[in-house]
């Protein structure tokens, strides 16, 4: 009776791994549908800005102005809506509006949706950080 127990405790281990094993997978697949993403403003001599949507749903937003010699991060959590990621910050210390709008006269590339929430379509390649267009890498 002892070998026969080893041997269906042995069976049942091996199918608890499978399991967890799959599992596993489909939620490392899940995470890579979201993923990092990362915007990194050019090189252009006035600010070095980057955008960083962690995996674990927060972001960092770094900002270092050399023109105005200001330098900043803000924080916060972002969700996946629509298509589209949505920032809500947790204490902004700036406007938003002044943040995330284009001066190039084009299509808007974000929305405001209020002082501490802003959305922009995933499927851009790049978005406007204070004036500065930022891309992804």
């Amino acid at each position: 009776m002892g070998l026969f127990r080893i041997i269906k405790y042995r069976r049942l281990l091996n199918a608890r791994k499978k399991h967890y094993a799959s599992v596993a997978l489909s939620i490392a697949m899940a995470h890579a549908a979201l993923g990092a993403v990362k915007y990194k403003s050019l090189g252009n001599g006035m600010a070095d800005i980057s955008l960083d949507l962690e995996e674990d749903l927060n972001f960092k937003l770094a900002v270092n102005n050399s023109v105005q010699q200001q330098q900043f991060e803000l924080r916060g959590k972002w969700s996946l809506e629509k298509d589209s990621y949505v920032l809500k910050f947790k204490r902004p210390k700036i406007d938003l509006k002044q943040m995330f709008s284009g001066n190039a006269g084009f299509q808007a590339y974000s929305r405001i949706e209020d002082e501490k929430t802003v959305r922009f379509p995933r499927s851009r390649t790049g978005i406007m950080i204070d004036g500065i267009y930022c891309t992804r890498a």
